[in-house]
């Protein structure tokens, strides 16, 4: 599994600033070119952040949803959907 975070929108430093402040630990795209806001906005229909996806290991987007949600219940859900063991965790 693979954790990526992808930052088209906001300042760098903003953007920077919320990484350090929450000790996030996986690796970040911070671009705000208008290629990226592109393929956010348009190919990964962004509209608000935090936006979540779980995407499989032949790229197919198996689920998304806006915000945090406490016990990660449908990211877990989504894992599993997408062949992900989670079995003892």
């Amino acid at each position: 599994m693979v954790i990526l975070g992808f930052n088209c929108a906001d300042d760098k430093r903003i953007a920077l600033d919320f990484i350090q402040a929450n000790s996030a630990t996986f690796p970040f795209i911070l671009d705000s070119s208008e290629a990226a806001v592109k393929t956010g906005f348009n190919s990964y229909k962004m509209s608000g952040v935090p936006l979540n996806y779980i995407i499989d290991k032949e790229g197919k987007i198996v689920d998304i949803w806006y915000d945090y949600e406490k016990g990660h219940k449908r990211a877990l859900a989504a894992l599993e959907k997408a062949g992900l063991n989670l079995e003892g965790q």
